[in-house]
Protein backbone atom coordinates (compact mmCIF):
# COMPACT_ATOMS: atom_id res chain seq x y z
CA UNK A 1 0.00 0.00 0.00
CA UNK A 2 1.39 3.37 -0.94
CA UNK A 3 1.99 6.16 1.52
CA UNK A 4 -0.74 8.21 -0.12
CA UNK A 5 -3.31 5.41 0.30
CA UNK A 6 -2.30 4.88 3.93
CA UNK A 7 -2.77 8.57 4.63
CA UNK A 8 -6.20 8.52 2.97
CA UNK A 9 -7.43 5.54 5.02
CA UNK A 10 -5.82 6.91 8.18
CA UNK A 11 -7.51 10.27 7.68
CA UNK A 12 -10.89 8.61 7.23
CA UNK A 13 -10.36 6.59 10.43
CA UNK A 14 -9.25 9.75 12.23
CA UNK A 15 -12.37 11.72 11.26
CA UNK A 16 -14.73 8.87 12.19
CA UNK A 17 -12.93 8.33 15.52
CA UNK A 18 -13.05 12.03 16.41
CA UNK A 19 -16.79 12.22 15.72
CA UNK A 20 -17.55 9.10 17.77
CA UNK A 21 -15.20 10.11 20.59
CA UNK A 22 -16.53 13.66 20.87
CA UNK A 23 -20.17 12.55 20.85
CA UNK A 24 -19.43 9.93 23.49
CA UNK A 25 -17.54 12.41 25.68
CA UNK A 26 -20.35 14.96 25.44
CA UNK A 27 -22.95 12.32 26.27
CA UNK A 28 -21.00 11.12 29.32
CA UNK A 29 -20.45 14.64 30.65
CA UNK A 30 -24.08 15.47 29.92
CA UNK A 31 -25.25 12.56 32.08
CA UNK A 32 -23.65 13.98 35.22
CA UNK A 33 -26.36 14.77 37.79
CA UNK A 34 -25.20 18.37 38.18
CA UNK A 35 -22.65 20.59 36.55
CA UNK A 36 -19.24 20.08 38.19
CA UNK A 37 -17.10 22.86 39.58
CA UNK A 38 -15.42 24.97 36.89
CA UNK A 39 -11.91 23.61 37.59
CA UNK A 40 -13.08 19.99 37.63
CA UNK A 41 -14.94 20.53 34.37
CA UNK A 42 -11.85 22.13 32.84
CA UNK A 43 -9.69 19.18 33.90
CA UNK A 44 -12.22 16.74 32.46
CA UNK A 45 -12.21 18.48 29.08
CA UNK A 46 -8.40 18.72 29.02
CA UNK A 47 -8.05 14.99 29.79
CA UNK A 48 -10.64 14.12 27.17
CA UNK A 49 -9.00 16.51 24.73
CA UNK A 50 -5.72 14.67 24.98
CA UNK A 51 -7.36 11.27 25.45
CA UNK A 52 -8.61 10.96 21.89
CA UNK A 53 -5.11 10.76 20.47
CA UNK A 54 -3.73 7.88 22.57
CA UNK A 55 -5.80 5.11 20.93
CA UNK A 56 -4.86 6.48 17.50
CA UNK A 57 -1.09 6.34 18.00
CA UNK A 58 -0.79 3.01 16.09
CA UNK A 59 -2.80 4.51 13.21
CA UNK A 60 -0.45 7.51 13.01
CA UNK A 61 2.58 5.21 13.04
CA UNK A 62 1.01 3.01 10.34
CA UNK A 63 0.19 6.08 8.21
CA UNK A 64 3.83 7.19 8.28
CA UNK A 65 5.22 3.90 7.03
CA UNK A 66 5.66 3.66 3.30
CA UNK A 67 7.32 1.40 0.79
Amino acid sequence: MTLRTRKLFGSIVLVIWMIVFSLTAMALIGKLPERPHFLLELIMYVVLGFGWILPLKPVFIWMGKGK
